[in-house]
């Protein structure tokens, strides 16, 4: 299991549109690269990006995709549509919409 969106620099506490560059469809190239290690060491990989769904909207989601040990993508799991805005503390204060 792999670190939260490890495949970007820490961009959850920022509303900068640059982030969003980062995100792809769950098929995309950081799945795909995970997807070749699965199978060469066979083993199961859980990798969590920042998603570009483009069949809503582009919405942008905060998402575990479970790559099986055949290298084959088993699920995914989109679980929330948000980017923290963070106060003083590094407590998230707020949600705003992430439609970038």
């Amino acid at each position: 299991m792999l670190q939260e969106a490890w495949m970007m620099p820490f961009a959850f506490c920022t509303r900068e549109k640059r982030w969003c560059e980062f995100a792809e469809p769950v098929n995309g190239e950081s799945t795909q690269f995970l997807q070749e290690f699965a199978l060469k060491y066979n083993m199961v990989i859980i990798s969590s990006i920042l998603e570009r769904d483009i069949n809503h909207g582009e919405t942008l989601w905060n998402t575990a995709v479970i790559i099986g040990n055949h290298g084959n993508i088993i699920d995914s799991l989109e679980y929330y549509s948000f980017l923290f805005k963070l106060g003083t503390s590094m407590d998230p204060v707020a949600f705003v919409d992430c439609n970038c």
